[in-house]
């Protein structure tokens, strides 16, 4: 079922022309197989050392290569698409450093991360991720812009998520929905591309599409 998810989002990626390089960092043999199969990028962990880890080294990998903007996705994304990620990063100023954020729905984590430079901030994914990754970003005198999306909003945690994703598909896809799901975020995927609420934080932007 995590495979399920997991496949969405690397296809939805593939179809990002701003997308230059992704990477899925993992301790898991069956994680590696499955990403390789679908010509992604993999660092092995000798034993899973959690998300932040998992993105700093992708992070750290893309930037040795020249990569200079870094997209963080968690794998628990059900409604993304290839053109809610190329609206994000669109309306990340890629050229221009500083962080953008998209919250889930209920603005307490974090559903994407955007920086550049690619090791702008460190990735403070957990509790409370969102509040944190904006007062992280305004102590390193970042920019910090967050980017409303439905799409990205949703995510994986509770049982009332996927009642949520159900509702969803059932409002905009009648029977055809036939999509498996899971239940947890055990692996983190970092892309990286090459171009150019909170009333105790301060943001920049606040971005709604459409």
């Amino acid at each position: 079922m995590y495979f399920t998810l997991a496949r969405r989002i690397i296809v939805a990626l593939r179809d990002v022309a701003l997308v230059r390089d992704t990477v899925i960092v993992t301790s898991s043999a069956e994680v590696e197989l499955f990403a390789g199969h679908l010509g992604v990028r993999v660092m092995h962990q000798m034993r899973d050392e959690g998300i932040n880890s998992a993105c700093e080294s992708a992070i750290a990998s893309s930037s040795a290569v020249g990569i200079t903007n870094a997209l963080i996705l968690p794998g628990d994304l059900p409604l993304v698409t290839s053109e809610s990620i190329t609206a994000l990063l669109q309306s990340a100023h890629l050229r221009e450093r500083g962080v953008t954020i998209v919250p889930d729905r209920r603005h307490v984590g974090t559903n994407a991360l955007v920086c550049t430079p690619a090791d702008a901030i460190r990735p403070r994914f957990g509790p409370n991720s969102f509040a944190d990754h904006l007062r992280t970003a305004q102590e390193h005198g970042l920019p910090a812009r967050v980017f409303e999306s439905g799409e990205l909003a949703l995510d994986i945690d509770e049982p009332e998520d996927l009642d949520a994703w159900r509702g969803y598909d059932i409002h905009n896809c009648g029977s055809n929905s036939g999509r498996n799901i899971v239940g947890d975020r055990r692996e983190g995927l970092s892309t990286a591309g090459n171009r150019g609420v909170q009333p105790a934080h301060r943001t920049d932007d606040i971005v709604r599409p459409g």
